[in-house]
């Protein structure tokens, strides 16, 4: 069995952002991750912070309660904890799963700001460049074999910057780049037509600028060519476009092969299409050629077909957890976002992925879970009193015995603050021993009067620690009555 100190190191070294918070919705204890994310230089100073500040999850309270879990994105500009050692000149997004728990509620986060800023850049670049294709117009002219403009059109005039069209009339398309005029007309004579020619041509105002164009020969009788008919557009800025789309491409490359999540894109029946080398590390493949001969169905024949169809319904999925076997057999826990390719006809043809591997998060869940569980009947079952208190006298733990002190249910008392549900024991002996073991962090020892039966005397034994305080007693009535019995 994992002890605490084990459990903590695990919670501290996760890579995933968690959040501890009590039923009140009080942040309690935190990971370094978790404080990473945000900002925080401290667990001290996030303390007590208020879990529905965020706007976006406490839209989703009522939900939250009644399912137990849910997952949402957030920006963290809009108060996550409501700080001021959030930087508000900046934008984080932030990926969450909340889920309740008995003693109150467990957030992991995880910061997803590079892959929505890098996918907004390349959506914003591929609009630019079908902008660019979809916008241009084209320059329509007739010209002498020698490069006079005999005619053109306003598009024409609008992409040399001529000002007007008389002046389009006096210049010769030859000067614009007479090397490539010259090669052109000789070409003509030849193929008669040409189609898509590109070139680089300076405009009288010297701008250099690439065009586009699709060039007819005339010809008289003799077969002489007599005119060069175009039709051509500038093409400059698809060319410049061109150039930082295929950076952007590029970079969206480096990201899919450098991104720690598994990314993959799957037909239908499970077979691999692409994915990146983090996905082969993540299913024990040992490299991505490998990993794109499997099929995803295989590592967890039950739930592909339950995605499956859930995405035709609903178009993509987030936070979808599954256990899974590798390649290699071993049974790994994973977090998937899923998200479908869909054809013309609304019919879903693709599967595309981002998934991570949450083995060890889970099983140190899992461990945390069984080793608290383990605790509780420890100390239930002992016949001493024991209770655990924060800092900020909230209940951690009671035991049976306690609850029995206290006449509570052990559970309704978890989270409450104990000099405001018990009032009764401000003034007494209780309260001064648990104050004194508080601010002076010395174990106390003393006696004292139950405070619902004054009858009863117990002796107490305070514990301070990290957390705050942990406090044993037990009856003692029976000694004090028989010490009395011996004075007399």
């Amino acid at each position: 069995m994992l002890n605490n100190g084990i459990l903590k190191e695990i919670f501290n070294t996760s890579p995933i952002g968690i959040l501890v918070y009590d039923l009140k919705g009080k942040l309690i204890d935190s990971n370094r991750s978790a404080r990473e994310i945000i900002g925080s230089p401290d667990l001290e100073t996030i303390l007590g912070t208020d879990l529905f500040d965020n706007p976006d999850l406490n839209k989703k309270r009522a939900k939250l309660l009644e399912t137990g879990s849910i997952k949402f994105q957030t920006e963290l500009s809009q108060s996550f904890h409501n700080k001021d050692f959030i930087n508000s000149n900046s934008t984080l997004y932030i990926y969450c799963n909340v889920s309740v728990m008995d003693s109150g509620y467990l957030v992991e986060i995880q910061d997803i700001t590079k892959n929505i800023e890098e996918k907004e850049i390349i959506q914003t670049n591929e609009k630019k460049y079908q902008s660019f294709f979809e916008d241009d117009l084209t320059g329509d002219f007739i010209a002498h074999p020698n490069g006079t403009i005999l005619e053109c059109n306003p598009s024409f005039v609008e992409i040399y910057d001529l000002n007007n069209r008389e002046n389009a009339l006096k210049t010769n398309i030859s000067q614009f780049n007479p090397k490539d005029w010259i090669n052109l007309v000789e070409q003509l004579k030849i193929d008669q037509k040409i189609k898509g020619h590109q070139s680089m041509h300076t405009r009288p105002d010297g701008t250099l600028i690439h065009v586009v164009a699709n060039i007819v020969g005339i010809f008289n009788d003799s077969n002489e060519l007599i005119q060069i008919k175009g039709y051509l557009f500038d093409d400059t800025e698809r060319k410049t476009a061109e150039h930082f789309l295929k950076e952007s491409k590029d970079k969206y490359q480096r990201l899919f092969d450098e991104d720690l999540t598994g990314d993959f894109i799957a037909s239908l029946d499970g077979k691999i299409l692409e994915c990146n080398p983090a996905f082969a590390d993540i299913y024990g493949f040992q490299d991505r050629e490998k990993a794109a001969q499997s099929n995803y169905s295989k590592f967890n024949s039950f739930d592909w077909p339950y995605m499956v169809t859930r995405l035709k319904k609903e178009r993509k999925l987030q936070g979808f957890q599954s256990w899974q076997r590798r390649s290699d057999g071993l049974r790994i826990h994973v977090i998937a976002n899923l998200v479908g390719i869909f054809n013309d006809l609304n019919e879903l043809i693709q599967v595309k992925g981002y998934v991570f591997d949450d083995t060890e998060r889970k099983k140190a869940e899992d461990e945390l879970e069984r080793s608290k569980r383990q605790m509780s009947e420890i100390l239930d079952s002992i016949q001493d009193g024991f209770v655990a208190l924060s800092h900020y006298w909230h209940f951690i733990y009671a035991n049976k015995c306690a609850a029995e002190f206290f006449k509570i249910d052990n559970e309704d008392v978890i989270g409450q603050n104990i000099w405001e549900t018990f009032a009764k024991l401000i003034g007494t002996a209780i309260e001064t021993g648990f104050r004194k073991a508080m601010d002076t962090n010395e174990i106390q020892h003393f006696e004292a009067q139950g405070f619902n039966n004054p009858n009863r005397w117990y002796d107490f034994s305070v514990y301070p620690s990290s957390d705050g305080i942990s406090a044993y007693w037990r009856d003692i009535t029976e000694r004090k009555k028989n010490n009395e019995n011996n004075k007399i």
